[in-house]
C-alpha cells in the first residue's frame, strides 16, 4: 500500500463531526504536508475546452478528489462499487465529490516567507522574538536591509589581532621613514655645514695673516723711528717727530730716554690697533658665515620637527582608524540590521567574521537555531538586572518565549516553507449563463503565488544574478501576504474589475466572516421555545409535543442522522426529506 493510500485511509477513520473542542495554533511544515493530498504545481484551474480540472492545478482531481460522485477523471471507474479505488490511469480516487470540501493541497515554496499575521500584527510577534523593531524587521523581510545571521568569534578575535599587528607594522614603517628623512636632511645639509666651516676657518686664517702683516709693518716703522731717536739722543730735534699720528718730540726739544719709552708705548698701541684693524676686515664676513651656519642648523631642526609632526599625525590617524575598525568588528552581533552601505563596508573589513542575509530566509535561519529553554533562562537573568523600559521589553519577549515553550510550537513555524491550499469547494468556480465563469478571489491569489514560486524555482536553477533572485523572493513574499491578508501591507491587490480581492483573513474576520456568520451563534427558530404550563397536576406522559413542532426543533439533528445512516447523500437531500416529512 502506498504512503498516499495509507494517509487517505487514516483520514477516513477520523470523524469530523465528533470533537470536543477546536484549538487554533501554529502548524509545522510536516503537519501541513500531512494534511495535504498532493502538491499544487500549476496555476491553472480548469481546461477551457473540456471544462475539466487541470492536472496539478488548483482544482486537480488527483489531489482534491473527483468532481462527480464515484467517477474518476478519465471515466475508467464509475459507480459506487469501485469506491476507494485509485485509478491506475488518471490517479483519481473513486469516492464522493464532497471530499473536495475537505481535502487540502500544498505548495512547496522555493524560499521561506514570513506569515504576515506575525509580522504586521500588533504587537509584532516575530519582532518581539528577535528583539527587532517592526520597521527594521519589515526592511529585512522585503530585501531593503541585511540581517546578521551568524558571527564567528574565533575569526573575530583573529581579525582584531591582525588589525593590531598591521597597525604596529605601519607605525614601525613610519618610524623608519622618520629616521631615513633625518639622515637625508643631515647628509644634505652636512655638506653645506662643512663648506661653511671651511670658509670660516679660511676667514680666521686670513684675519690672523692680516693682523701679523699689520703688526710687522708697525714694528718696521717703529724700528725706523727708534733708530732715528737713538741717533739724535741728547740733541735737540730740528723738527717734530711723530709715530702713528702721535707726537713724540717737538721741534727744538732735547731727545732723551723718556722719548724712547714713549715710542715703545706708542708702538705697542699701534700694534694692537693694527691687529684690530686687520681682524676687523674679515670680522663682518665671519659673522655672515656664522649667521648662515646658525640659519642652516635652525632650518634643519625645523624641517625635522615638521616631518616628525607629520609622522605623529599619521600615527594618530592610523591609531584612530584601527580603533574604529576594532570597534566596528567588536560591535557585530547576531540579529544586527545593516543597510546596504553598512553591509558593504563591513564585508570589506570583516568578510569572514559574519554572515548576513536578506528576506525571510535570514529570519528563518536565525529562529530555527533558537534554543527556547536557553533563551528563557538568559532573558530571566537579564530581567533581574534590567530596569525601566528595558525590563518591560525583556518581560514582553519572555512571555512570548514561555508561550512557545508551553505550547510546544517552534518559532520557525511563524515562517512558511510549505503553503497550505484550502479545498477547492471552499473557493469554487461557477459557470454563469453565456459561458463565463465566476471564481473565488482566492483562486486569483493562489495563482499569483504559484506563478511567482515557479518563476523563482526556474531562476534559481538557471543561476540567475542575486539581484534578480532577491526581487523574485520579495515578490513571492508579497504574493503570500496578499493571499493571507490582502491590503495589510502595501498596495491592495485588485481583480479585473478593480475590486479588492478577498483574502483568507477577509473570509474569516468580520460580521460576514466564517466565524460570526457560520460557526458561532446563528439565527434560531423560536417556535416552541416558550414555556407553556398546562397544569401542574398533569403527569409527564399526559403532556404531548406535536410531531411537526418536534421535527422543526430538531431539524439539524435529524438531517445529520439521515446522512449518517445513508438515507441521504448530503445535507441538501436530507433537508428535502425532512421538508416532505418522508416517514423513512
Amino acid at each position: 500500500m502506498s504512503t498516499v493510500t495509507r494517509q487517505r485511509d487514516a483520514r477516513k477513520s477520523v470523524d469530523v463531526n465528533n470533537f470536543e473542542a477546536i484549538r487554533i495554533g501554529l502548524a509545522s511544515p510536516e503537519a501541513i504536508r500531512s494534511w495535504s493530498y498532493g502538491e499544487v504545481t500549476k496555476p491553472e484551474t480548469i481546461n477551457y475546452r473540456t471544462l475539466k480540472p487541470e492536472h496539478g492545478g488548483l482544482f486537480c482531481e488527483r489531489i482534491f478528489g473527483p468532481t462527480k460522485d464515484f467517477e474518476c477523471y478519465c471515466g475508467k471507474y464509475k459507480r459506487q462499487r469501485y469506491a476507494g479505488t485509485i485509478c491506475d490511469k488518471c490517479g483519481v480516487e473513486v469516492t464522493r465529490s464532497k471530499v473536495r470540501r475537505e481535502r487540502m493541497g500544498h505548495i512547496e515554496l522555493a524560499a521561506p516567507v514570513a506569515h504576515i499575521w506575525y509580522v504586521k500584527g500588533t504587537p509584532s510577534r516575530l519582532g518581539i522574538l528577535l528583539d527587532i523593531t517592526p520597521r527594521n524587521l519589515e526592511r529585512v523581510l522585503y530585501f531593503a536591509s541585511y540581517l546578521v545571521t551568524r558571527v564567528d568569534e574565533a575569526k573575530r578575535q583573529e581579525l582584531i589581532e591582525n588589525i593590531r599587528q598591521e597597525l604596529q607594522a605601519e607605525l614601525e614603517e613610519l618610524d623608519r621613514q622618520l629616521e631615513t628623512r633625518r639622515r637625508e636632511l643631515e647628509e644634505a645639509q652636512g655638506a653645506e655645514l662643512v663648506a661653511l666651516r671651511e670658509r670660516r676657518s679660511a676667514l680666521e686664517r686670513e684675519a690672523l695673516e692680516r693682523a701679523a702683516s699689520a703688526r710687522e709693518r708697525v714694528r718696521r716703522q717703529a724700528a725706523e723711528v727708534r733708530e732715528q731717536l737713538q741717533y739724535l739722543l741728547g740733541q735737540e730735534a730740528e723738527a717734530d717727530l711723530t709715530f702713528a699720528g702721535r707726537l713724540l718730540v717737538g721741534a727744538g726739544e732735547r731727545i732723551t730716554e723718556a722719548h724712547l719709552l714713549a715710542l715703545d708705548e706708542a708702538e705697542q698701541e699701534a700694534v694692537e690697533e693694527a691687529e684690530r684693524t686687520g681682524r676687523s676686515t674679515v670680522t663682518g664676513e665671519q659673522a655672515l658665515v656664522e649667521a648662515e651656519q646658525d640659519l642652516l642648523v635652525a632650518r634643519l631642526t625645523e624641517q625635522l620637527a615638521s616631518f616628525q609632526n607629520e609622522i605623529e599625525r599619521q600615527k594618530a590617524d592610523l591609531r584612530a582608524e584601527a580603533d574604529e575598525l576594532i570597534r566596528q568588528v567588536q560591535e557585530i552581533h547576531e540579529l544586527q540590521v545593516l543597510t546596504e552601505q553598512q553591509y558593504r563596508e563591513l564585508m570589506d573589513i570583516a568578510s569572514g567574521v559574519f554572515e548576513a542575509k536578506m528576506g525571510a530566509e535570514a529570519v528563518y535561519e536565525v529562529v530555527s537555531r533558537m534554543d527556547l529553554d536557553q533563551l528563557s533562562a538568559q532573558l530571566r537573568a537579564e530581567m533581574a538586572q534590567a530596569t525601566g523600559q528595558r525590563q518591560k521589553r525583556i518581560a514582553k519577549r519572555l512571555r512570548l518565549v514561555e508561550a512557545l515553550r508551553k505550547s510546544g510550537n517552534r518559532p520557525e513555524w511563524m515562517l512558511l516553507t510549505v503553503l497550505p491550499v484550502i479545498p477547492p469547494d471552499l473557493r469554487p468556480m461557477v459557470q454563469l449563463d453565456g459561458g463565463r465563469f465566476a471564481t473565488s478571489d482566492l483562486n486569483d491569489l493562489y495563482r499569483r503565488v504559484i506563478n511567482r514560486n515557479n518563476r523563482l524555482k526556474r531562476l534559481i536553477e538557471l543561476g540567475a544574478p542575486d539581484i534578480i533572485i532577491r526581487n523574485e523572493k520579495r515578490m513571492l513574499q508579497e504574493a503570500v501576504d496578499a493571499l493571507i491578508d490582502n491590503g495589510r501591507r502595501g498596495r491592495v491587490v485588485s481583480g479585473t474589475s478593480k475590486h479588492k480581492l478577498k483574502s483568507l483573513s477577509d473570509m474569516l474576520k468580520g460580521k460576514q466572516g466564517r466565524f460570526r456568520q457560520n460557526l458561532l451563534g446563528k439565527r434560531v427558530d423560536y417556535s416552541g421555545r416558550s414555556v407553556i404550563v398546562v397544569g401542574p397536576d398533569l403527569k409527564l406522559h399526559q403532556c404531548g409535543l406535536p410531531k411537526r413542532m418536534a421535527l422543526e426543533l430538531f431539524k439539524p439533528f435529524v438531517m445529520q442522522r439521515l446522512v449518517v445512516h445513508g438515507h441521504a447523500h448530503n445535507i441538501k437531500a436530507a433537508k428535502r426529506l425532512v421538508e416532505r416529512m418522508d416517514p423513512r
